[in-house]
């Protein structure tokens, strides 16, 4: 990477945390770099394309911490303790950045940030997976995958923690009790019937986030089509259009949060000709019941 692209990246990472994705201009962060506009376009062709190449460099970080600690002459446990503490502290290194995608309503999600996100979620199960059969042999053979899942959910949990200063542990310390934890886990979970197959595995390292709305997705588009064009008059059509904006591009995520859809649904409550669209897409996403 060239010095000049890297500092683009840490000027917009900084601003980004500061003031969120959507409220910094291309025009702000060639000021805090000390360039032209005209000088960021030579190394990013927008601001979608810089968010890309931020999400490829932090990811490029994190495989990089990952491949070291693979290459270490230690046991498995070792390098899961390691590899967990190393994400809690890469974490913890773009902290604000972190804070503000999980803030932020409308990151844009194209095609290529999709693949990229799929990617990293992908290559660190990968990582964990192959040390989990290493760790725990083949008398939990069978409950891998669960085991990941609930690895998975405990990481989320104490990064969530470790981010907003709620425990007072060290990353090392988090890792090495999430993963006695998990060999407590591994220890009963063999006199029980494993959740997931082998036949998942496949779908779920190639699809990291199985979208169960696939099909409420492509309705609610339609439903959001419908409601741009009956707004098309509307003297207010800029700022119903920035709300419709926002939904899409949450019900499109692989994870849709529910009270974003809430809070965006409800800037169309005063307009009773579209409250039979708006209350399609709560049943879809059960914010209400269809009987209701």
């Amino acid at each position: 990477m060239k010095e000049k692209e890297k500092k683009i990246i840490d000027s917009a990472l900084k601003l980004f945390a500061q003031k969120g994705y959507s409220s910094t201009s291309i025009q702000e962060i060639a000021n805090e770099c000390g360039i032209s506009k005209g000088a960021f376009y030579i190394y990013f062709k927008s601001k979608d394309s810089l968010l890309f190449a931020i999400l490829d460099y932090y990811y490029k970080e994190l495989v990089q911490l990952f491949d070291n600690i693979k290459q270490n002459d230690i046991s498995a446990k070792e390098k899961l303790v390691e590899q967990t503490a190393a994400f809690f502290e890469h974490a913890l290194k773009h902290k604000d950045f972190i804070i503000m995608q999980t803030r932020e309503q409308a990151i844009p999600l194209n095609d290529s940030i999709k693949h990229l996100i799929m990617q990293m979620q992908t290559d660190i199960r990968e990582f964990s997976l192959a040390y989990l059969l290493e760790l725990y042999g083949e008398k939990t053979s069978r409950f891998h995958l669960d085991l990941q899942i609930m690895y998975e959910g405990l990481l989320q949990s104490f990064l969530r923690l470790l981010l907003h200063d709620q425990i007072d542990m060290n990353a090392k310390d988090v890792s090495e009790y999430l993963w006695r934890r998990m060999d407590s886990i591994a220890a009963g979970i063999v006199e029980d019937n494993p959740v997931f197959t082998e036949a998942n595995i496949y779908r779920l390292m190639h699809k990291p986030k199985i979208d169960f709305m696939a099909d409420n997705t492509e309705k609610t588009v339609k439903i959001l089509n419908n409601i741009r064009k009956i707004t098309e008059n509307y003297p207010n059509k800029d700022t119903i259009d920035i709300t419709l904006d926002v939904l899409e591009a949450e019900i499109k995520t692989d994870a849709p949060r529910i009270p974003i859809i809430q809070g965006m649904l409800s800037n169309l409550e005063g307009y009773e000709e579209l409250q039979t669209l708006i209350n399609k897409i709560k049943i879809h996403y059960q914010i209400i019941s269809s009987h209701e």
